[in-house]
């Protein structure tokens, strides 16, 4: 009996641990937009491909669910009113079922996917890293060790060529590469491996 309820206690902490969120960052800039997926529907301002072959995205429990499904991989993205130029974008990310999760700012033009320059890819194992979307290469990166199933907030700041990555209210990763100048028109989120979730998104304009 002692040993029964042991354990009931350990897998009560366990699943505590999990569904805790991080607190909210600090950071400069004014607000653009933010989501927190309370809706029981997906704002319609997120776009995503259709299909039934294609990945779906369903808001669980306040959170955006991403599911791979049968396709390639699980893309959503959302444009801003305007094009700006320095941005910071904040969310909590729960890679629990999934290879990883990546999120960034794309460019001017008709494909949302075809515009990114770089992306920020967070695994299951609590790998962080900065990753040139052309050639498919990692450009520095850093192990949290945070575990799949525990939420984690990440906050990307992009200011002229300098990248600032922040993990759970420290800052992590600092790099500079021209990837990341220029106009900025919206986010996507990418998801590859099976399933993950994402909550509390913010996104600034930087001063």
């Amino acid at each position: 009996m002692k040993a029964a309820i042991i354990f009931c206690l350990a897998l009560a902490t366990t699943l505590n641990a999990a569904d805790k969120k991080p607190k909210a960052m600090r950071s400069k800039g004014d607000v653009l937009f933010t989501d927190e997926f309370k809706s029981d529907k997906i704002d319609e301002k997120w776009q995503h491909a259709k299909g039934a072959e294609a990945a779906k995205f369903t808001i669980i429990d306040g959170a955006l669910e991403m599911d791979q499904h049968s396709a390639k991989a699980a893309v959503i993205w959302r444009a801003f009113d305007a094009p700006v130029q320095d941005a910071s974008m904040q969310l909590l990310m729960r890679p629990w079922a999934c290879n990883w999760i990546a999120f960034g700012f794309y460019g001017n033009g008709e494909r949302a996917v075809a515009e990114r320059k770089l992306n920020i890819a967070v695994t299951k194992n609590g790998g962080v890293s900065v990753r040139d979307v052309e050639n498919q290469d990692s450009l520095k990166a850093v192990n949290t060790k945070s575990a799949p199933e525990e939420w984690q907030r990440v906050l990307f700041e992009s200011k002229g060529d300098k990248i600032t990555i922040s993990v759970n209210d420290r800052e992590v990763l600092e790099y500079k590469t021209e990837l990341t100048d220029g106009p900025k028109a919206g986010i996507l989120l990418n998801l590859y491996g099976g399933k993950g979730s994402v909550d509390e998104i913010e996104v600034k304009v930087i001063k």
